[in-house]
């Protein structure tokens, strides 16, 4: 019997600011079969498979007709090569709204997973979200197919 092996992490911000680059989830919910680090904001697939990907943020306000935006882009590195395999804007003269994010992917051992900015400043969540269970300012991952 083919023994199988669970991954899956949750990491979250408890921070309000403005994202100019990479995200800062900075904070570890849980970490299992993978390695997430907090300093270079990285998540590394220890686990090969089929995983579930998801995060959200907020778009700040807008300061001019040019500011409507807010986006995000997950890359992947996989060897020497970085792929962008997701990438959300959210256009709409709206302050404060969250946006999540959700897709399926096929990871390899050592493929690194860093999320950043997509333009429009976009800022990590506090409205709600570290006020309950970390949804709403968070970046989670579980494999699919373990």
């Amino acid at each position: 019997m083919t023994q199988r092996t669970e991954a899956r992490f949750k990491v979250f911000s408890e921070s309000d600011d403005t994202v100019f680059s990479t995200f800062k989830y900075d904070n570890i919910d849980f970490n299992v079969g993978g390695t997430y680090d907090t300093t270079t904001r990285e998540y590394t697939v220890d686990n090969a498979g089929t995983y579930l990907i998801g995060h959200s943020f907020v778009k700040k306000n807008p300061y001019n007709n040019n500011d409507y935006y807010g986006g995000s882009i997950v890359l992947l590195t996989r060897g020497d090569t970085t792929y962008t395999i997701c990438r959300t804007k959210f256009y709409e003269n709206a302050s404060n709204t969250t946006i999540s994010n959700l897709f399926m992917y096929k990871f390899e051992v050592g493929d690194k997973l860093i999320i950043i900015a997509d333009g429009g400043q976009p800022k990590m969540n506090r409205y709600n979200g570290f006020y309950n269970n970390h949804i709403l300012n968070s970046w989670w991952g579980i494999k699919l197919n373990y």
